[in-house]
């Protein structure tokens, strides 16, 4: 169970912190945690309303994110998954079931009988 807890903790972190960084980068132009209603850019260094922005047009001139680019805080968490899902670390987030214990020899003999 902690390594499942582990695995979910690291696609979080590898989501956010990528987002973030992607933030850093572009800038307003990425749009991370913005919601639906917000500038998003035009193409051509200019700026797009989408829905209903309540705050005023970005001075910044925007920037265009490649397609790929805006998929990476996906892909990073996506690759984090597939590797500990189908290759040989899988047996690291595994469950293991609890062996049966087995009679111990103190108390059996040879024929399975109880010792006297």
């Amino acid at each position: 169970m902690r390594n499942v807890v582990l695995l979910l903790i690291g696609i979080i972190l590898l989501f956010l912190v990528s987002s973030l960084m992607l933030q850093a980068i572009y800038g307003q132009s990425y749009g991370f945690l913005q919601g639906e209603d917000r500038w998003v850019p035009d193409g051509s260094g200019g700026w797009t309303r989408h829905g209903h922005p309540t705050a005023p047009e970005p001075d910044v001139p925007s920037v265009e994110v490649p397609l790929a680019v805006r998929y990476i805080p996906i892909f990073l968490p996506a690759l984090l998954l597939i590797l500990f899902m189908f290759t040989p670390l899988r047996k690291h987030v595994e469950t293991r079931s609890p062996e049966p214990e087995a009679d111990s020899p103190e108390t059996t003999n040879e024929n399975n009988t109880p010792a006297t």
